[in-house]
């Protein structure tokens, strides 16, 4: 029901308006135009007028269009650049924090010297290193 009535409303309000037009001329000699008829008065035909548009307004609106249509393009290239940089960054806040989290699992750390032997690192050594790391995580992330 609702949707007959809206389509009934839209229906009269997109129908042209047609109003009647009448043109007299007074005692005086003056020309008139009303709605409503008098004396001595004759319908006028009205006829909507159509504007054209010249050559170069239709350049100009051409040329409007594919200006927002560039536009388009490259706020939607910057949105997905910033989208991936997004993405990249939470990658690697999640790469930092996940050393982080293993500083807090071992117990002993180790290193290999220069013959390939493994060295136990030691704790002033390790807590520096996760030191460096939480200020690079503060920094960028």
């Amino acid at each position: 029901m609702r949707t007959l009535f809206l389509f009934a409303l839209l229906g009269a309000c997109i129908l042209p308006a047609h109003a009647e037009i009448y043109r007299w001329t007074d005692a005086q000699g003056r020309v008139h135009f009303g709605e409503r008829p008098q004396q001595g008065a004759e319908r006028v035909e009205v006829e909507p007028q159509i504007i054209q548009r010249d050559d170069q307004v239709r350049a100009r609106e051409a040329n409007m269009q594919r200006l927002q249509e560039v536009r388009s393009e490259e706020r939607a290239r910057e949105q997905k650049q910033r989208a991936e940089r997004l993405q990249q960054q939470k990658a690697y806040c999640d790469r930092l924090n996940n050393e982080l989290a293993r500083y807090d699992k071992r117990i002993y750390w180790y290193e290999e010297d220069s013959t390939g032997k493994k060295v136990e690192v030691s704790p002033k050594r390790v807590e520096e290193q996760k030191m460096q790391l939480q200020a690079l995580i503060r920094e960028r992330c």
